[in-house]
């Protein structure tokens, strides 16, 4: 593997740094790479830099489709992953549907606690479905797609009215959509990759089905992109100055990126989280965005931090005692506090061209995901052999004192199972520069991100070391690409439970949701495992949330000095 050429803006001329935004704004891909093949590679995916321009010519169509909905729905499931429901859900819990819109709910898990629920409440009648996937084959919202689908024609009712789809020109999904009649097909533009698309169909689609004033978000997008044009020198350029703040700090050894949010923006650091991670951590280096955390006092942050706040004007007294403590303890920290919520479109705009000018001055491509593979080609192997056998190969360790089940890779070194005596040895070897993901393939409800929340801020008391989070399957499509291929630094825990609903066969698979998201989650350890990340599978029971409670009781034992 190449090593990354990293260069510093404090030490680049002012021509070589205008020269570079004028590059990106050109789409030009040379900006990142000299290299032929990885150049062409690059071309097709720069299409984000012109997509304000693109998204003016279609309000009109947009808000025609959104009247047409509402006239005829009353509730609106968004399947999708990762790039293409990060921004939509940041959108619905935001702003949520305007008075008179239907309802509207992401579903971005194949949780079967999640989809059982989803089904026991939705107005079939008066419910549309759409599937949102770029390539047309992600497997989750495919899975979501065939089930609903046959739910819809058990209960009588003709499917295809009740689906729109959005992707790529020409995916196997658009074909299918054509073929069975959906009610609307929307082209994901081919040359934007997911995580940069929110100011595309992605992001302006589910603003409309919301009624949300579309000329108000699209006029703050533009303003940020004149804003952080290269007309301006560097100095006054707004996204260049957050590029020049996240580069010299990882150059100087800080990697962790705290990103703290007034709690009415929080669900856009969620979509913040996915472009700065899955962009900027590969190749063994990495920008870590540590979002989600519970604010705390400065002798709880490491040396390797440096913060981010965005807030909303007017509510600037909500951290002002924390801004003050952070700066009296020499921590670096900037805010950004927005006029009003319409203004989190232009953030994307400074975000996705801050992270793009990141990947150039660090030597990375900030448009691809090379080792988000890994987990998807582990999963197919373990569902392959599931299929075959009726069995998954694996067999948990029973943890006596706790009657937990779990698994530990061979990088955590320990010579006898016991789950108290593993989690200590785990933490022991941790270096002060490390940092602890907790992954959870459980329904992503307020209670248990509550629940990770107080683990989080035990372990980071404890330690001092940042910790990050994440619902499984969504982390795979977002920060799954640093954890396998980003810094060494990370170690994992991965959260599953038991929970198997016999009655949730995704039609044409012939496996359940649970079975799908056990072999995502056992597959990722197996891929953790395979690039040398210290992790461990811990396997609860169906009473899962009192099992977190106890395992909160564990690490503190575990963690006592």
């Amino acid at each position: 593997m190449k090593k990354p050429k990293i260069r510093r803006p404090t030490r680049m001329s002012e021509e070589e740094k205008q020269e570079l935004v004028a590059r990106i704004f050109a789409a030009d891909p040379l900006a990142f790479t000299e290299e032929p093949e990885e150049a062409e590679k690059i071309a097709n995916r720069l299409g984000w830099v012109k997509a304000p321009e693109r998204m003016r010519e279609r309000l009109t169509e947009l808000r025609a489709f959104a009247e047409e909905v509402r006239e005829k729905f009353e509730e609106i499931v968004w399947c999708g992953m990762g790039g293409s429901s990060l921004f939509p859900l940041a959108l619905s819990q935001i702003f949520g549907p305007q008075e008179g819109y239907p309802r509207f709910t992401v579903l971005d898990t194949n949780d079967p606690e999640t989809i059982a629920e989803l089904e026991a409440t939705i107005p079939w009648e008066k419910t549309l479905f759409v599937i949102a996937s770029k390539s047309g084959t992600t497997v989750e919202t495919l899975s979501h797609y065939r089930y609903f689908w046959h739910k819809l024609e058990e209960r009588g009712l003709s499917p295809g009215p009740h689906f729109v789809a959005l992707t790529d020109p020409g995916s196997p999904l658009e074909t299918e959509a054509q073929e069975k009649g959906f009610l609307e097909v929307f082209h994901h533009p081919p040359d934007v990759g997911g995580r940069y698309a929110a100011l595309t169909e992605v992001g302006f689609l589910p603003a409309a089905l919301m009624g949300l004033d579309l000329e108000r978000a699209l006029s703050a997008a533009e303003e940020m992109f004149e804003a952080s044009s290269p007309e301006l020198p560097w100095d006054y350029n707004l996204a260049a100055w957050l590029a020049q703040y996240m580069v010299e700090h990882f150059i100087h050894g800080k990697d962790k990126l705290t990103i703290l949010a007034d709690p009415l923006l929080r669900p856009f650091a969620l979509w913040l989280e996915q472009l700065i991670a899955e962009s900027l951590g590969k190749q063994f280096i990495g920008i870590i965005p540590i979002v989600g955390e519970s604010p705390g006092s400065p002798t709880v942050y490491g040396p390797d931090r440096y913060f981010v706040y965005l807030g909303l004007r007017g509510r600037e007294n909500l951290y002002r005692r924390l801004f003050s403590d952070l700066k009296e303890a020499d921590f670096e920290l900037k805010t950004y506090f927005l006029e009003d919520r319409y203004e989190i479109f232009a953030e994307c705009v400074r975000w996705e061209l801050a992270v793009a000018l990141s990947g150039a001055l660090l030597g990375v491509n900030p448009f691809d995901e090379p080792d988000v593979v890994r987990a998807k080609k582990k999963t197919r192997e373990i569902l392959d052999t599931f299929e075959k056998t009726g069995e998954f190969p694996v067999e948990f360790y029973l943890d006596e004192d706790s009657g937990l089940g779990f698994l530990y890779a061979e990088t955590a070194k320990i010579e006898y199972p016991r789950l108290t005596a593993l989690i200590k040895k785990f933490f022991q070897e941790m270096p002060p520069w490390g940092y602890v993901g907790f992954l959870a393939y459980l329904p992503p409800d307020p209670e248990i991100e509550e629940i990770f929340r107080d683990l989080r801020t035990l372990v980071r008391g404890r330690r001092q070391c940042s910790t990050v989070f994440g619902f499984g399957p969504r982390y795979l499509h977002s920060t799954g690409q640093l954890f396998k291929g980003g810094t060494i630094s990370g170690r994992f825990i991965i959260f599953t439970r038991k929970g198997r609903r016999p009655e949730q066969v995704i039609p044409g698979e012939g496996v359940t949701f649970w079975d799908l998201q056990f072999a995502q989650a056992y597959g990722d350890f197996r891929a953790l495992e395979e690039v040398g990340r210290p992790v461990i599978h811990l396997h609860l029971t169906e009473n899962y949330r009192e099992d977190l409670r106890r395992i909160y009781e564990l690490f503190e034992q575990a963690l006592r000095l």
